[in-house]
């Protein structure tokens, strides 16, 4: 069986005429994006742990000795230190 021509089907897979393509000048930049305020904080943190990671090693047990035998010396708390670390305190918790 032979079906020829249906009614000008046969023109659609035979059109000939071919459209140039036309380049469109006029170009719509105005795509956003948003990023919410916990991915922020959430991309900050993660910055923050990598950097941590990737921060050098110290080692103040030197210096926690030093401060250990001084402490136990009588003579090393006195009044004048108390006084400073309390206004030290009393300034990081914004007292003062």
């Amino acid at each position: 069986m032979t079906i020829e021509k249906i009614n000008g089907v046969d023109k659609i897979f035979n059109n000939k005429e071919i459209k140039p393509v036309r380049k469109n000048d006029k170009i719509d930049k105005s795509d956003s994006i948003e990023i919410s305020d916990k991915a922020k904080e959430l991309a900050l943190r993660e910055k923050y742990i990598k950097m941590i990671k990737e921060s050098p090693e110290i080692d103040n047990s030197k210096r926690i000795e030093e401060l250990k035998k001084k402490m136990a010396e009588p003579d090393y708390i006195t009044q004048k230190l108390i006084d400073d670390i309390a206004r030290r305190i009393a300034e990081s918790l914004g007292l003062l």
